[in-house]
């Protein structure tokens, strides 16, 4: 086969790299840190990229019993609204992904699973961070409460597939993590 699906369907660049030549911080609180960075390109030309550096999050679909998932109602100040969203957070220095999900869970819906499957990882906004995102079935769910973070006021509500697929209709579920999860679960189940 000619063209660019000699190989197959897919076309992939030759795996040359970008070389860092400076690193600056303009901005660090917690665990985001702002970078500029000058990078010399493979084919020569230096560049200013800036980059948000992230040590990663998790998200959760937390199944009931009953088979409906739980979301969580939360405000979000860059965007000046409240959404409905899979429980998620950042991953603490030294914490396993795994192990952060289930201490979200406990923080943001008061509960523990029982069993926990990894179903992906992802980079939600790769343009501009190097955050990855792992996204986790949970299961088997039963009461275990945490102390949320100081900053966190939100509503949980359980819903089913369906549900949660009218409401990505509708235009009331706009997350992108949300969606992502809700894609992969349903294409996992036949709901």
């Amino acid at each position: 086969m000619n063209g660019p699906f000699k190989n197959g369907p897919f076309f992939y660049m030759a795996k040359k790299h970008h070389k860092i030549l400076e690193r600056k911080t303009l901005f660090s609180k917690g665990p985001i840190h702002l970078l500029d960075l000058k990078v010399r390109t493979p084919h020569g030309k230096v560049l200013s990229r800036q980059v948000l550096k992230h040590p990663g999050c998790v998200v959760i679909m937390p199944r009931t019993k009953s088979g409906k998932y739980t979301l969580v109602r939360q405000y979000r100040f860059p965007i000046m609204k409240h959404l409905w969203e899979l429980p998620a957070g950042g991953k603490e220095a030294g914490e396993s992904f795994a192990a952060a999900a289930r201490r979200e869970l406990r923080e943001e819906i008061g509960m523990a699973p029982g069993r926990m499957k990894k179903l992906l990882e992802f980079y939600p906004t790769p343009g501009v961070s190097g955050e990855k995102m792992c996204l986790y079935l949970a299961w088997d769910l039963r009461p275990s409460i945490a102390e949320k973070d100081e900053d966190e006021e939100f509503e949980t509500g359980q819903f089913s597939l369906r549900e949660i697929g009218r409401m990505i209709e509708c235009g009331e579920i706009v997350d992108g993590k949300t969606l992502i999860g809700y894609y992969c679960v349903k294409n996992m189940t036949k709901e």
